[in-house]
């Protein structure tokens, strides 16, 4: 008999309903469904406070052992995640000492921590490479992020890779957090594992991947001291300082070889002005080493007779900022303005692209001096063929370029930056809703490379790698008047519609308003100026959203633009909607038909009988509205245009529903899901999980729907981007509670 099969018997015997027993095991009322079901298994801690609510005498708590499969795959499984060892490491003796003595005190946690660039990752993956025999169960690596220019790692996402690295099938793993940090645990109990979490931000990212097996060790490496794991989880702290003055030189040694023998003084010069940081002595001993006929000597001459550049700034600073003075001064005249316009970068990976835009050159030119930059390790390539900058490395590269460059040559390259993604925004919007008519922007475009998308899956995957780096550009155009700018939420409007990331885009939207204006670009002010209404609509501010479409359509009727008025229609039309005034909303959405039919915009046509459609429903008039969206989607099916079809698709159902025809909504449904699947758009396909999910749940099919939530939800897991976010813990909160 299964756990949840006994679990059942059990509960029925005591006369217990879910929910008094969810109350005496103080689990949810679902989860315990679940595992009557058989959906779940359950942790051993679980199981006991279950096997004690019931008082069947460990007979139930007995039967909770790990998942056959899972259990099957850890007995010839051996994770062996530990990046290789840096060439160029040296032994850190005092902190080597610190550890050592916390390993032997068998402490289950040890955390380093220090300012960047003192060397925490390479001490530590180092010293877990020392000591990684004495764990035969494996070791698990991952770098959670809490320093890049992007967002940290989610627990849950590490969680997910760590599970199928103990052999864990993917439909095995959870899509709670919850349920993962009891899943990996169970995996681990009883083992001897190493885990090694690099770069954490904070003792809640590092909280759930702490193994809970007392043979295991956790190492964490920060910039932050982690007070939270030394105070709540018992974490033993140690901090990495400056190299003594002998490990520095041997850590020059290590990359320069004899030449520090052979002018000892020199190289301790070098050493000192470098604060004995090893990122800062790795970035000198490289650039002394492509001037291999050049003396010490000279290189500590030039960087003693240099000042500092601020003299409040913290030590760790002020040596980088020495040593990268000395690098940036010594690369060739062409390969120092790239530096300094890379620190123009809004921030996150650079393509290739975009550098090429930034020092105005071609791709392959930019390649080119990319790669002379990687040499001196002053950028890192990924492995996306994109490049990236420490962070304290691309502030000095901002400070030198406005310091040396000037204003209007670094506005002009921001200015292609902004070119660029308006070009390749463009590109990607036609190649996804392709039966959409676009006029030229008034505003001048450089010729410059632009992305070439194959077909739409390509143009959604971009959108969402780019979703923060598109605001990040808008932010920081606006702070460098380039008021182009505004025309970025212009290109990329319908996907900004269709995403609906507004809590990133909205103060962005201010931003690309107030260059509109500023710029005299008409056009643009009434675009945003929509956009806008359209983020109040979500937020649920009609009235407001209703003032701002009668602004923008002031603005339309000025510059004599149909079209637009017909756009602004629909906004009204839609606003009223939402405040209840169905008669009004009736009369705009029909003007912004008649309008778009004037302007010979079928695809304006289009979205206003779609809206018209769930005005027409609300009324009452189902029959009128189904005829509206099945002929809405016969014009988006014939121009081919896949993300307009499959929205179409997700209304029908929403109609059918309303009537009570689950198998129609469903199907509708379906179709959706395989339209969005194919444009790989995973926001819109974790929504159709969701609706699908509903619908079972509606309809008392409990198992069906709890798949379908935790479909969407596996599909946000990793998306930092906070309606992604928002939408993935509902999902969670769904899956928890008794449906």
């Amino acid at each position: 008999m299964t756990f949840g099969q006994l679990l059942h018997v059990l509960r029925e015997d005591r006369k217990l309903s879910l929910k008094d027993l969810a109350a005496g095991a103080n689990v949810s009322k679902g989860y315990l469904s679940n595992l009557e079901h058989d959906i779940r298994s359950p942790s051993t801690e679980i199981a006991v406070a279950i096997d004690r609510a019931l008082e069947a005498g460990g007979e139930l708590a007995d039967l909770a052992v790990p998942r056959p499969r899972a259990r099957a795959t850890r007995e010839r499984i051996r994770p062996a995640q530990l990046p290789a060892g840096l060439r160029s490491f040296v032994p850190r003796q005092e902190a080597l000492a610190q550890a050592a003595a916390a390993f032997a005190a068998h402490e289950g946690l040890i955390a380093f921590d220090g300012p960047a660039g003192v060397g925490k990752t390479a001490f530590t993956v180092s010293w877990a490479h020392t000591i990684a025999p004495h764990f035969p169960d494996g070791v698990l690596f991952t770098d959670l992020r809490g320093f890049a220019a992007d967002s940290p790692e989610e627990p849950a996402v590490v969680l997910g890779r760590f599970l199928r690295a103990l052999g864990t099938s993917p439909q095995d793993i959870p899509s709670d957090l919850d349920g993962r940090v009891a899943l990996y645990r169970t995996l681990l109990e009883g083992t001897r594992t190493l885990v090694v979490l690099d770069n954490a931000v904070d003792a809640d990212q590092i909280r759930p991947l702490l193994p809970s097996s007392p043979q295991s060790l956790a190492l964490v490496t920060s910039r932050n001291r982690l007070s939270g794991a030394v105070v709540h989880d018992g974490a033993v702290r140690i901090t990495l300082h400056p190299m003594s003055s002998a490990e520095a030189l041997d850590l020059m040694r290590s990359v320069l070889g004899a030449r520090v023998d052979g002018d000892l003084a020199a190289a301790r010069v070098i050493s000192d002005r470098a604060g004995r940081l090893p990122l800062a002595l790795c970035i000198a001993g490289e650039r002394a080493n492509l001037l291999p006929t050049v003396p010490l000597r000279k290189l500590a001459d030039e960087l003693t007779r240099r000042q500092p550049l601020d003299v409040l700034t913290a030590d760790e600073t002020l040596a980088m900022r020495t040593v990268l003075s000395w690098s940036h001064d010594a690369l060739p005249g062409p390969i120092a303005a790239t530096f300094r316009r890379l620190g123009l970068h809004p921030g996150g990976p650079i393509r290739i692209e975009a550098a090429a835009a930034l020092i105005g050159l071609s791709p392959q030119q930019a390649q080119g001096h990319l790669s002379a930059l990687a040499t001196v390790h002053l950028v890192e390539q990924t492995a996306q063929d994109k490049f990236v900058m420490h962070d304290l490395v691309q502030a000095y590269a901002m400070e030198q370029a406005q310091e040396l460059d000037g204003e209007e040559a670094n506005r002009a390259a921001l200015s292609r930056l902004v070119d660029l993604y308006l070009n390749t925004g463009a590109a990607a919007i036609r190649m996804l809703w392709p039966s959409r008519p676009r006029r030229p922007l008034d505003a001048p475009q450089a010729d410059l490379a632009t992305l070439t998308f194959h077909d739409p899956a390509d143009a959604v995957r971009w959108f969402e790698n780019e979703l923060q780096l598109l605001v990040r550009l808008v932010r920081c155009g606006a702070r460098w008047n380039i008021t182009t700018v505004a025309y970025l939420p212009v290109v990329v409007n319908e996907m900004l519609f269709h995403r609906r990331a507004w809590s990133w885009w909205v103060p962005a939207l201010h931003d690309a308003l107030e260059m509109a204006r500023q710029g005299g670009h008409r056009d643009a002010e009434a675009w945003v100026l929509e956009t806008l209404g359209d983020a109040g609509i979500d937020e649920l501010k009609a009235a407001s959203s209703a003032g701002l479409y009668r602004q923008a359509m002031q603005i339309r009727t000025d510059m004599g633009d149909l079209n637009g008025v017909a756009v602004c229609h629909v906004g009204l039309g839609r606003a009223c909607y939402q405040l209840n005034d169905l008669d009004a909303a009736i009369k705009h959405l029909e003007t912004a038909r008649r309008l778009s039919t004037q302007a010979h915009d079928q695809w304006e046509f289009a979205v206003a009988s779609a809206h018209l459609a769930s005005v027409r429903s609300a009324s009452g008039d189902a029959t009128g509205a189904r005829s509206l969206l099945m002929e809405v989607q016969t014009i988006f099916d014939d121009a081919e245009d896949l993300m307009s079809s499959g929205c179409t698709s997700t209304l029908l159902a929403g109609l059918a529903e309303s009537g009570g025809e689950y198998e129609v909504a469903l199907h509708h449904l379906e179709n959706a899901l395989a339209i969005f699947a194919k444009v790989a758009d995973v926001w819109s396909q974790a929504h159709i999980h969701r609706h699908v999910g509903d619908l079972h749940a509606d309809r008392g099919n409990l198992q069906a729907a709890h798949r379908s939530w935790s479909a969407a939800a596996d599909l946000l897991s990793g998306n930092a981007e906070p309606t992604a976010a928002g939408l993935r813990r509902e999902l969670i909160e769904s899956l928890k509670e008794d449906v």
